[in-house]
C-alpha cells in the first residue's frame, strides 16, 4: 500500500490508510486564527448529544469535513456515503500495521494497530461496523477512522488487533461481510464498546445498537467510479492569507499568467481567510499544467483539489 502526504502553504495534512485524499477544499492554516474549524466553509461538528429514543445514528451529523468530500486516488473517484442506514457489503478484507502505526488517520486520529479500528473507502468516518469472517464465522465490532484500502479491490483494512480477532492475521486476507451500525450517540456507548471484557478483549460485547433494516445492498465498489463514469471539476489553490492586502498582491501576480484566477473569502474560526484559486478546471491534466505554470512564476506549492464530479449515465 502507498501513503501520500500532500503539503501546501497554509493547508492542513489529511493522511489516509493507503493514500492521501484528493477531494474537497483544503483548510488553510493561518497564523493568529482560531484553528477549531474543520474546513473553509464549516465548523467541526459538535459532540453528539445523547438521545433516549435511539443509541445510534447512521447519518453524518454535520457536513463540511474534508473527509466527507469526493476524492480521487489512482485514477479512481470516490464519493463518501453520508447515510449508512442498511449498509451491507461483502468482499475481501485485509489488515495494515507498520509503517502506518502511529501515523495520522484520515479523520485526524492516530492509528494504533493494537486497537480495534478499520479503514474503508467510502463509509462515514467515526461510525461503528460489525465485521464477520465468512470462513470461520467470527465477528468483531470496530470503528472506522481511516480511508482505504486501495489495493486489489479489497473492501476493508482492519487493524492488526481486529484481524487477529477475526482469525485472518496469519493469512493476511479473508472474505468478510460488513454491516454498518452507525455513530454512537454518547460517550457512554463508545466507552462500553472500548471496555475490555473478562478476556481482556476490546469491542467484542453485544453492540448497544438496534439492528437496522437492510434498506439497500452495496457492491464491493460502493461509492467508487472509473474515469469514464464521471465528469470531474478541479480547483488549484495557490495560497491563502489572513491579510487582504497580501492576498490581493498575490492575485495580481497570478493574473499575469491566469487572468481567470479569483480570490475567495472564507470564515475560519475568528478570522477571515482569503484564498487565491483557479477554478472549474475540467481535467486532471489541465490542473497539472496549471500547477506547473504557477511554479514557474513563484508558486511551487499550489495544491490540486478535486472539487466535485458529476456521475454520468
Amino acid at each position: 500500500m502507498m501513503r501520500i502526504a500532500i503539503v501546501a502553504v497554509f493547508v492542513t495534512l489529511l493522511v489516509g490508510c493507503s493514500s492521501m485524499q484528493g477531494g474537497g477544499p483544503a483548510m488553510p492554516q493561518v497564523a493568529g486564527c482560531d484553528q477549531t474549524a474543520a474546513g473553509i466553509v464549516a465548523e467541526m461538528p459538535n459532540e453528539m448529544q445523547e438521545q433516549d429514543e435511539a443509541e445510534y445514528s447512521c447519518v453524518v451529523p454535520t457536513l463540511g469535513e474534508r473527509w466527507q468530500r469526493v476524492y480521487e486516488i489512482g485514477e479512481r473517484f470516490y464519493e463518501p456515503i453520508l447515510n449508512c442506514t442498511g449498509f451491507m457489503q461483502q468482499g475481501i478484507g485485509s489488515w495494515y500495521g507498520i509503517p502506518f502505526h502511529g501515523r495520522q488517520t484520515s479523520n485526524g486520529e492516530i492509528y494504533d494497530m493494537n486497537a480495534l479500528s478499520a479503514a474503508h473507502k467510502t463509509l462515514p468516518l467515526g461510525i461503528w461496523i460489525k465485521v464477520t469472517n465468512l470462513v470461520n464465522g467470527r465477528e468483531v465490532i470496530v470503528r472506522v477512522n481511516d480511508r482505504g484500502p486501495y489495493f486489489k479491490d479489497r473492501v476493508l483494512d482492519l487493524s492488526v488487533a481486529a484481524a487477529k480477532e477475526l482469525g485472518y492475521y496469519e493469512t493476511g486476507t479473508a472474505p468478510i461481510s460488513i454491516q454498518a451500525l452507525g455513530y454512537a450517540r454518547s460517550d457512554r456507548i463508545a466507552k462500553k464498546l472500548l471496555s475490555p471484557d473478562d478476556d481482556g478483549r476490546l469491542g467484542l460485547q453485544d453492540p448497544p445498537f438496534n439492528p437496522v433494516e437492510v434498506i439497500y445492498g452495496s457492491s464491493p465498489k460502493a461509492g467508487e467510479y472509473a474515469p469514464e463514469q464521471v465528469k470531474p471539476e478541479y480547483t488549484v489553490q495557490v495560497a491563502a492569507f489572513k491579510t487582504l492586502e497580501k492576498a490581493e498582491a498575490v492575485l495580481n501576480k497570478v493574473q499575469t499568467r491566469f487572468q481567470e484566477a479569483v480570490m475567495k473569502a472564507y470564515p475560519l474560526g475568528d478570522c477571515q481567510v482569503y484564498c487565491i484559486r483557479l477554478e472549474k478546471l475540467t481535467s486532471r491534466q489541465q490542473a497539472e499544467n496549471a500547477k506547473k505554470s504557477l511554479a514557474e512564476i513563484g508558486f511551487p506549492k499550489s495544491m490540486i483539489m478535486l472539487e466535485r464530479f458529476e456521475k454520468l449515465g
